[in-house]
């Protein structure tokens, strides 16, 4: 396994009132173990798709050969998208901080304008995802990027810009393809798109940044096989067992991912949503929070601390010891700062990491902690194919259906009624 977790810090044996007492750990982890070996059973029987899809390797060579001939044709890649649709393809391409790929997942007109006033839209591919082929604002996008693409390279030229996914049947994304001869892939149906990171959703932008696919599901495959058979409980139903623990029994309602790295601040992005949208159902479910190290010590830390007792926390952190350039020893002295002398930036992040860890600790804040080696194609795949597993297993525990999004659709709905200037 590419990382390590280590729970003693949110039981109440460690850490006090805070945390869980481990009688009921140890009841809700063989629940949740239980409960992970009907998800084995399921994928073994076909099911549950986007787990199946760390155990594929058929469709890689497909989508090596797209992404490669968008690299030798094209200088960026603009995915265009929002959700599931571009949150898992960003936590992968930070892998990549030289990456060239934008990904527009937040709808502003001021952002379109500037996109669209920059002088390398002839050298630019864009990759349009909607599941559902009706998503308002990557249609929105799509057809303004279109226009001005059309004057830039031509009518006849601007077909080989666009890229699109869209599942089978009558939608607007597929009715755009058909009218401006467009190549459109498909989105795997019982593939939802919070799901969809181990899908040509995720893996296209990863591709197009020199990420390699196969390693990325290589990584999940190795957390699923270990996960979901047994008797003892595996790292993503104890993750589980003490969220849903520390829900029913501590009144825990908040989730914090902070991991100290800034390539993980979009996988705590995915995280929010994945855990948010799947669990908060019939008055279930519990907030997650996305924060990073070291810096949101200094803007979040002081309500973990001094706020509410409703949080548990996850920190993930990497071996960064001895990383990163060296402080000068004379000039750390000369300012009076001796403990920095030699130090490399990657000694500072470790400490800062190990410290506040332990001060959530000693002050009653229930907190796990997710420890990475490397920070590499396999760990991230890894990482999503573990949150992927606690959270549906925490749906089961919840008794939530994990895979609909009910409220989520009456917002598109209304939406749709104001565009079209009808009254709500």
């Amino acid at each position: 396994m590419p990382y390590r977790q280590n729970i003693d810090n949110c039981l109440a044996q460690t850490i006090g009132e805070h945390g869980l007492a481990r009688e009921d750990f140890d009841r809700l982890s063989a629940e949740a173990q239980i409960a992970a070996n009907e998800i084995g059973e399921q994928t073994a029987a076909g099911g549950l798709h986007p787990l199946q899809l760390a155990r594929e390797a058929g469709d890689l060579a497909e989508l090596e050969a797209i992404a490669g001939d968008l690299r030798q044709r094209f200088d960026r890649l603009v995915v265009l998208g929002t959700g599931g649709s571009s949150l898992g393809g960003q936590a992968l391409a930070a892998l990549r901080p030289d990456h060239k790929v934008d990904f527009l997942d937040n709808l502003d007109g001021h952002d379109m304008d500037r996109l669209l006033a920059r002088d390398d839209l002839a050298r630019t591919v864009f990759l349009a995802v909607s599941k559902s082929g009706g998503t308002a604002e990557t249609l929105s996008q799509l057809m303004v990027c279109l226009t001005a693409v059309r004057e830039v390279v031509g009518e006849t030229a601007a077909p080989g810009h666009f890229l699109l996914i869209a599942e089978p049947g009558d939608n607007a994304v597929r009715k755009i393809a058909q009218h401006y001869d467009l190549k459109i892939l498909d989105h795997a149906a019982d593939v939802g798109g919070r799901f969809s990171v181990l899908s040509l959703v995720g893996l296209l932008p990863a591709m197009f940044a020199g990420l390699d696919a196969a390693k990325v599901r290589q990584g999940a495959m190795g957390v699923l096989n270990a996960s979901v058979s047994g008797d003892a409980p595996s790292a993503p139903a104890m993750g589980a067992a003490l969220a849903v623990g520390l829900l029913r029994h501590n009144n825990i309602t908040t989730s914090v991912m902070m991991p100290y790295a800034n390539r993980l601040a979009p996988f705590s992005a995915w995280y929010c949503q994945l855990w948010a949208e799947s669990l908060g159902k019939d008055g279930s479910g519990t907030t997650p929070i996305q924060a990073n190290g070291p810096v949101d010590q200094h803007s979040q830390l002081q309500l973990y601390l001094g706020g509410p007792a409703d949080k548990v926390f996850t920190l993930i952190g990497l071996k960064t010891s001895g990383q990163g350039p060296r402080i000068d020893p004379d000039l750390a002295q000369a300012l009076g700062t001796d403990y920095l002398a030699g130090q490399t930036i990657g000694d500072v992040v470790a400490a800062l990491y190990q410290a506040t860890a332990s001060t959530l600790a000693r002050n009653g804040r229930p907190t796990r902690v997710i420890e990475l080696d490397n920070l590499d194609e396999r760990a991230m795949g890894a990482l999503f194919m573990h949150f992927m597993l606690e959270t549906l297993i925490a749906a089961k525990l919840l008794g939530v259906d994990p895979i609909d999004q009910p409220a989520v659709e009456e917002g598109k709905i209304l939406a749709r009624r104001l565009l079209a200037g009808d009254a709500v």
